[in-house]
C-alpha cells in the first residue's frame, strides 16, 4: 500500500521509492535528516493548539487501518477537529495532520516546519485530498499550515500568531486528475525489478535523498586523468600586500556560530532566525605581540537566552580592536544587525563591532590568492589545508557548522552529564579552529 510519504518520495525518484519498499536496508539517514524529522514532530503536535480540543486518531505508532475506523467513527459522533484523521483510497492510506469543521464544512491543513510553502508540499496536499474525496468525504478548503515569518515571541508561544493557514486548494485542484495515473505507474514500478535510473537532481532536491551513497556506489568508476598540481600558487603580489597593508591593531579573528530554531525559543526571536550561542576570538594587540585566544559558549538552559552574555562578552573583548577580521562578512554583520535590532540597549557598541569587519576572505574570493590544491574554491575548509597543510577539520568529531549548531540544540535535552561535557569540549575545538585558521590564513598573507 501506498501512503502520502511514498507517493511523493515516487514522484520525485521512482527508484527512491523501490528502494524504500524492497531494499530498506541499504537507507542513510544524517543527523541532519533526523533532527528534520523530529523537528517536524514537535511542530506538528504544537499546531494541533490553532484548533484545540481535537480527537487523535492515531493511537498506533503509525496511520493504520484501525486509524481510518476511528476517524470515521469520530466524524459519525459528529466530532469537528481530527488530529491524525486517516484514510485510506485507491490502495493508499493517508494521514491527515489536522481535519477541521467549521460552520458545517471540512477542511485539510497540512503542517510544515516552514516559513512558506514549498513545490514539494503541494503534491503531499494534493494526494491527501485526492484520497479522502475518494472517501465520500466533502472537502471546502485545503491549507498549508507554516510558520509567520514576521512572529516575534515575547512570552509564551502565541500559537495563533505563530502559523499561517494558507490555501493550496486553487493549487491541488489542477493536480487530482494525474494523481490515479500516477498510482497505476508507482504501483506497477513497485512490483518490477529494480528501476534503471541515473542519479540527478533529484538526489538532492527538494532533499538529499536517504539512498544516494547506494546509488553511487551502483555508478562504474570512471578512470580520471590526474591533474599535476602546482606547487606554486599563483600570487598577485601588489593586490595581497595592498590588502594587508590596511589592517589596523589591535587585530581581532572573530566567528560564530548559531542555532536556528523553527519555533523561536527565546523572548526577541523569530522562526528560524539564527541565534548566535558561541565564539571564538584570537586578539593580537600589536603585529609582533603574542595572539590571545577567548571564547563564548552559551550555557544549554532553554531559560537563558544565550545572546545576551554573548553580547556582552564580545563587546568587552573587542572594544580595543581596530579590525575584526570575519571570514565570509555577510554571515557576521548580518548577526550582528540582528542583534541590534532585538537588543537596542547594546546598539552603539554593536555598531561599532559592525564598522570594524573585515572579511578576510576577499584575497581567495577575488583571486589575489589562489592554489590548486584550493580546488577553486575560497572556502575557509579549503584555503586552510592549501595554504597550511598541517591544520584540518578532518580529525573534529564536530567539522561544520550545521553539525555544531544541531549538536548544541541537543544539548538542551540531554541529561547525561559526561556526553554533555564531551559535545562542549568538541564544541569549543571546532570553534576555535575556526578563528586559528584565519590566523594562520592571515601570516601566510603578511609573508607573501
Amino acid at each position: 500500500m501506498l501512503s502520502k510519504s511514498k507517493y511523493t518520495r515516487g514522484m520525485n525518484c521512482q527508484k527512491s521509492l523501490w528502494l524504500y519498499v524492497h531494499k530498506n536496508d541499504q537507507r542513510l539517514i544524517n543527523e541532519a535528516s533526523m533532527a528534520v524529522l523530529s523537528r517536524g514532530t514537535n511542530v506538528g503536535e504544537l499546531a494541533r493548539d490553532y484548533f484545540p480540543n481535537g480527537k487523535m486518531a492515531v493511537l498506533e505508532d503509525y496511520p493504520s487501518y484501525e486509524s481510518a475506523k476511528r476517524t470515521q467513527d469520530f466524524i459519525n459522533k459528529g466530532i469537528e477537529t481530527i488530529y491524525e484523521a486517516t484514510f485510506v483510497y485507491d490502495n493508499t492510506l493517508v494521514a491527515v495532520d489536522i481535519l477541521h469543521k467549521e460552520n458545517g464544512k471540512w477542511s485539510l491543513y497540512e503542517v510544515k516546519s516552514t516559513n512558506s510553502v514549498k513545490p514539494e508540499h503541494i503534491k503531499d496536499v494534493a494526494i491527501q485530498y485526492y484520497v479522502i474525496n475518494g472517501c465520500g468525504l466533502e472537502l471546502d478548503g485545503a491549507f498549508l499550515m507554516h510558520f509567520n515569518r514576521s512572529y516575534v515571541r515575547r512570552g509564551n508561544i502565541d500559537v495563533k500568531q505563530l502559523f499561517l493557514p494558507e490555501s493550496v486548494l486553487s493549487k491541488i485542484l489542477p493536480l487530482q486528475q494525474d494523481i490515479a495515473p500516477n498510482l497505476q505507474v508507482l504501483q506497477s514500478m513497485l512490483e518490477s525489478e529494480e528501476p534503471n535510473i541515473v542519479m540527478g537532481a533529484y538526489c538532492t532536491s527538494p532533499y538529499s535523498c536517504d539512498f544516494s551513497t547506494y546509488c553511487s556506489s551502483l555508478v562504474p568508476a570512471v578512470e580520471k586523468i590526474k591533474v599535476e598540481l602546482s606547487s606554486q600558487p599563483s600570487v598577485l603580489e601588489s593586490e595581497v600586500k595592498l590588502f594587508v597593508e590596511k589592517v589596523q591593531y589591535p587585530l581581532c579573528h572573530l566567528d560564530f556560530e548559531t542555532i536556528m530554531p523553527g519555533i523561536p525559543m527565546f523572548d526577541e526571536s523569530r522562526p528560524y532566525q539564527q541565534i548566535p550561542f558561541q565564539y571564538s576570538l584570537h586578539y593580537q594587540e600589536t603585529k609582533d605581540s603574542e595572539i590571545i585566544h577567548y571564547s563564548y559558549l552559551a550555557e544549554n538552559n532553554p531559560n537563558i537566552d544565550p545572546r545576551r552574555g554573548l553580547i556582552e562578552q564580545m563587546i568587552e573583548q573587542t572594544k580595543d580592536a581596530e579590525t575584526i577580521f570575519v571570514y565570509h562578512i555577510p554571515f557576521e554583520r548580518s548577526r550582528i544587525n540582528e542583534m541590534m535590532r532585538d537588543f537596542p540597549e547594546y546598539s552603539k557598541e554593536l555598531e561599532s563591532i559592525a564598522e570594524k569587519l573585515v572579511d578576510l576572505i576577499i584575497p581567495f574570493k577575488k583571486k589575489y590568492y589562489r592554489t590548486e590544491t584550493m580546488e577553486g574554491s575560497s572556502s575557509i575548509k579549503k584555503v586552510l589545508p592549501a595554504l597550511k597543510p598541517e591544520f584540518s577539520y578532518a580529525d573534529l568529531e564536530i567539522g561544520d557548522g550545521m553539525t555544531a549548531s544541531y549538536a548544541f540544540l541537543d544539548l538542551y535535552y540531554c541529561v547525561n552529564k559526561e556526553e554533555i561535557t564531551t559535545i562542549r569540549e568538541n564544541l569549543f575545538k571546532y570553534c576555535h579552529l575556526d578563528t586559528l585558521a584565519m590566523v594562520k590564513i592571515f601570516e601566510v598573507l603578511q609573508n607573501v
